[in-house]
């Protein structure tokens, strides 16, 4: 049982005691009443105290007040240098390379004044880890994308097209080559890219128009007529396609002819709908006239242009490639063929399609059109459209003029609820 005072761990001490004896002491006249002293024993010179004697005391209390002031000027200069750079609060997130190396430079030149690298940190608002990790960072690793294009493949490639059965050959064959011989497996833009940069591939000739484009409104401006024609197709309920070849003149957008075909739009099947919508036209509209279309396969086949040029006596006039406003009339005619206020929703036959296409040319023909200020094509096209847009505007005037005169003479709430207005001569 241990006794009060004492702990249960072993005193350095005692086993010293227990080691060299319990008469054995260190220090002179340290021995007990009865038993020698300890033949080991050593004095220890006592130690002379030199500070007390080598700095004063005016020093001593002029040191704690230099190490005071100058901590009150390091912390001045943090927070004058975090003002100049316009930091505000705690510097979180990620600054430049020049202010890092500013706030580094700033907090070393506060330690050396006396601040401690915390104190400073703290005064400056940055954590001491970070810090310490602007102070010294870890030197970058070079990152290669996962992607990139080493240089020994590099090497293979440009390999491969010196190769004697692909010099002068298309970069696609070397392409191609590269994957059926396993030498190399990239896509076609990275061995044009590689090539190209090895200077190894022909600059692409792109084709330059010596001559300005003709647009289709100029020729309209210039007193032309244009035979517009394109092709549409309509699906059954089975399956079959049926397509649509719609030829109109321009400027009148009169719609002449529907052609049709199943399954495709051949050349002769162009050639023909134009020549059934050509024996329909006024003899005066002949004169000036040009035919128009984009730029499709039946479009620019040469039996279809030497047809034309034979029907017409002059060229075809193609719009330019992927511009589809420059046929605009005919694509917004193709928008009314199939979603017309009268379009059947579906077809379950192909006579029902073609029936359809037979009804088109009178209903839209005999619709007033926004684009002939609401005249209609077949009024435009006999010449009325003057004619009806003057009663228009005659009319407009005699309406405004009696409802002045009634409102002046204070008869205004006489006025008929509903008037006949002629809208055509008779």
């Amino acid at each position: 049982m241990q006794r009060a005072g004492s702990s249960g761990k072993t005193n350095p001490g005692t086993l010293r005691l227990k080691a060299l004896g319990s008469n054995c002491y260190t220090q002179e006249g340290q021995s007990r009443s009865h038993g020698s002293s300890c033949p080991f024993r050593k004095t220890w010179p006592k130690a002379t105290d030199y500070t007390r004697r080598t700095i004063s005391k005016s020093f001593q209390r002029t040191r704690p007040n230099q190490g005071r002031a100058g901590g009150r000027r390091a912390r001045a200069i943090l927070v004058k240098k975090k003002d100049e750079l316009e930091l505000k609060g705690p510097l979180d997130g990620h600054f430049k390379h020049e202010v890092k190396r500013t706030v580094i430079n700033v907090i070393n030149n506060a330690v050396t004044c006396g601040l401690t690298q915390k104190q400073s940190c703290e005064i400056f608002g940055i954590a001491p880890r970070k810090f310490r990790r602007w102070a010294n960072p870890k030197p970058v690793k070079p990152r290669t994308a996962w992607n990139k294009t080493l240089a020994h493949e590099r090497d293979v490639i440009e390999a491969a097209a010196w190769e004697p059965e692909l010099i002068g050959k298309p970069v696609s064959h070397i392409f191609v080559h590269g994957h059926e011989s396993g030498k190399f497996f990239a896509s076609l833009s990275t061995v044009y890219r590689i090539l190209k940069a090895k200077n190894m591939v022909e600059p692409r000739k792109h084709w330059h128009r010596i001559t300005p484009y003709v647009s289709a409104h100029a020729l309209l401006g210039e007193g032309f007529s244009l035979l517009c024609y394109d092709g549409t197709q309509f699906k059954t309920d089975t399956g079959i396609i049926v397509w649509a070849i719609p030829v109109m003149i321009l400027p009148q957008r009169y719609l002449l002819h529907i052609g049709h075909s199943i399954n495709g739009i051949s050349a002769g099947d162009l050639t023909q709908s134009i020549k059934e919508a050509y024996a329909l036209l006024p003899e005066h509209l002949t004169v000036k006239l040009v035919a128009h279309s984009d730029r499709g396969s039946a479009m620019k086949a040469s039996s279809t242009k030497q047809t034309i040029k034979e029907l017409l006596g002059a060229p075809v006039h193609f719009g330019r490639p992927h511009t589809p406003d420059d046929q605009a009339w005919i694509e917004a005619f193709i928008k009314t063929l199939k979603y017309h206020r009268d379009a059947p929703r579906s077809f379950k036959l192909v006579d029902d399609i073609l029936q359809w296409l037979t009804r088109v040319p009178d209903i839209y023909n005999n619709d007033p059109h926004s684009s002939l200020s609401y005249v209609t094509p077949l009024q435009a096209l006999s010449g009325q459209k003057e004619v009806i847009l003057n009663q228009r505007k005659q009319n407009l005037a005699v309406a405004r003029l009696l409802r002045y005169t009634a409102w002046k003479a204070g008869r205004f709430s006489l006025l008929p609820a509903a008037s006949e207005v002629v809208m055509q001569p008779a």
